[in-house]
């Protein structure tokens, strides 16, 4: 008889969860109990969840509902939010209610803004941080990486117009940096506020040398 690996690791993954495949199956025969139901009164079960794709906890349901059908078809992870929008429209169909039309604003930026770094090559290279468009406020974090001989490092900030050129908004240098054989990791977070406003915070990881700005507008 030959064993592939496949069974046998499936063999040992049901032995370890073989405690927990019984705690999912126990709480069903309380529940028909409590609804004054049994395994007969049941003629589909719809399986959700994402351990429901376990081929063992799928043949113990099998075996506690022999003459049902057994739902799988639909992604187990969407089954609740999906059955939950068919209720909800079953409600609203029931009770007449109509959604009320309501215009919502939302603030969003309308530029691009971009980080210019330096490849491993030498070239420029522009980096979109919050891309035009971004609902705001928001924010974003960036890892900025420089070689460690260097003992000062330069950040800067360029917004962009659609089909224009990047324009410089902000440059910040990190100064007396102690020069290293690994690279200077510059942790930066851009927050754009919902008046435009651009603050630009980052900290060089080795020394935990931090700088901070504030662009008044960035339009």
């Amino acid at each position: 008889m030959t064993l592939s690996l496949w069974s046998f690791l499936r063999a040992r993954f049901e032995l370890l969860c073989s405690s927990l495949f019984n705690k999912n199956i126990q709480p069903i025969r309380p529940l028909l109990e409590k609804a004054g139901l049994s395994t007969s009164n049941i003629n589909k079960v719809v399986l959700c969840g994402g351990s429901a794709r376990i081929p063992r906890l799928q043949q113990m349901i099998r075996e506690m509902f022999p003459d049902v059908e057994l739902l799988s078809s639909a992604p187990p992870d969407e089954v609740i939010a999906v059955g939950a929008a068919l209720e909800a429209g079953l409600l609203v169909g029931r009770d007449g209610l109509v959604p009320e039309e309501e215009s919502v604003t939302v603030d969003v930026s309308t530029t691009d803004i971009l980080v210019k770094e330096v490849d491993e090559s030498g070239a420029e290279v522009f980096t979109v941080l919050l891309p035009s468009g971004t609902p705001l406020p928001a924010r974003r974090h960036h890892t900025l990486s420089g070689e460690g001989k260097h003992s000062s490092l330069r950040l800067e900030i360029y917004q962009r117009n659609v089909m224009e050129q990047p324009e410089q908004l902000a440059k910040i240098i990190l100064r007396d940096l102690q020069p290293s054989e690994k690279n200077h990791d510059i942790d930066t977070v851009v927050t754009m506020k919902r008046d435009g406003s651009v603050h630009v915070s980052c900290v060089e990881q080795n020394s935990g040398r931090p700088e901070v700005i504030t662009i008044a507008a960035a339009s």
